[in-house]
């Protein structure tokens, strides 16, 4: 995998092998990612190494601080780059402009991952539209459970924050392109606190944040450079099971880790603000194979919303 960064020291204090380093331009580089580069990367000349992974990841580009968010610029380089190459990661130790769903600030803090990626299936894939939610989610979940005090304590509240202890460790984006019946790109987002936990004022949509170093005696067993390594391998080999039409494996763990099945929930149309009406409630039954809310009595799945827990029925 070739890595890209502005800034040598920081890389290295995320990755886990140390590149041989070379500096570089862009015209030195395959036109195919030459845009991305220059849109990431601001400076004229920066970095580049090479690491061995097992994976099919193909570029890692590492910012310590970034001027926008990377999830954006992926959508938009590979909406006017039709050759952009799938298998690019994009991380960042902090940055301005980043965002959750429906476009609410994200608070970015050193010590936490802020990772994007551009996959480019060019293929068929069942529920394309909550399977690539599905991926990071469960990829996220089953990253987690890796720390030996955390196995099994995270859960996922509908439809993208992950929690442990009902405080918001985690939150994952997806946006897909399709062209006829084939996915042509998807970008990820996932933002996990791991070390450094914002302070943000909770409302009944925003709950606790947390990070996961919040949660643990034994902190030296794990770090950002740990989790990030674990992650990607992790989320490579849940895509290949996409790419497989094995979306039923990964939506059996989302089922199995969510938050919300077996409690009662208020449902209300998802806005930008606080501002929002209630559109249903009462006990959440299950979750359908495109991440739609099944609720007791509803004779149809909700499909988008904002949900408050109105209690701790266990499932």
């Amino acid at each position: 995998m070739l890595v890209y960064t502005d800034n040598q020291d920081y890389a290295e204090g995320v990755l886990d092998q140390k590149p041989d380093w070379k500096k570089t331009s862009l015209k030195s580089l395959n036109k195919n990612i030459q845009s991305l580069t220059e849109k990431l990367i601001k400076n004229n000349t920066f970095f580049m190494g090479e690491i061995n992974r097992s994976d099919n990841w193909k570029h890692l580009f590492i910012l310590e601080f970034a001027l926008t968010s990377q999830y954006d610029t992926l959508i938009k380089i590979s909406q006017s780059e039709p050759e952009l190459p799938g298998g690019i990661l994009c991380l960042a130790g902090s940055g301005k402009h980043f965002h959750g769903f429906k476009n609410r600030p994200w608070v970015t803090l050193p010590g936490n991952i802020h990772l994007s990626a551009y996959l480019s299936p060019n293929q068929e894939i069942e529920y394309f539209a909550g399977g690539f939610i599905i991926l990071s989610a469960v990829s996220v979940i089953q990253t987690i459970d890796s720390i030996k005090e955390l196995t099994g304590r995270a859960s996922i509240k509908w439809v993208n924050d992950i929690v442990i202890d009902s405080k918001k460790v985690c939150g994952v984006l997806a946006h897909t392109q399709t062209m006829g019946d084939s996915i042509t790109g998807a970008v990820l987002g996932i933002g996990l606190n791991v070390e450094t936990t914002p302070q943000i004022t909770p409302s009944r949509f925003n709950q606790v944040a947390a990070s996961l170093f919040d949660f643990v005696a034994e902190k030296n067993y794990f770090s950002q450079k740990i989790i990030l390594d674990r992650l990607v391998t992790i989320l490579d080999d849940n895509y290949q099971q996409l790419l497989k039409n094995k979306h039923s494996n990964l939506l059996n763990i989302y089922q199995d880790r969510s938050y919300v099945i077996g409690k009662r929930v208020r449902v209300f149309t998802d806005t930008s603000t606080e501002q929002s009406e209630e559109i249903a409630q009462g006990k959440v039954t299950g979750i359908g194979d495109n991440l739609g809310l099944l609720i007791e009595g509803l004779d149809h799945p909700i499909t988008s919303g904002r949900i408050v827990i109105e209690d701790q029925i266990n499932h």
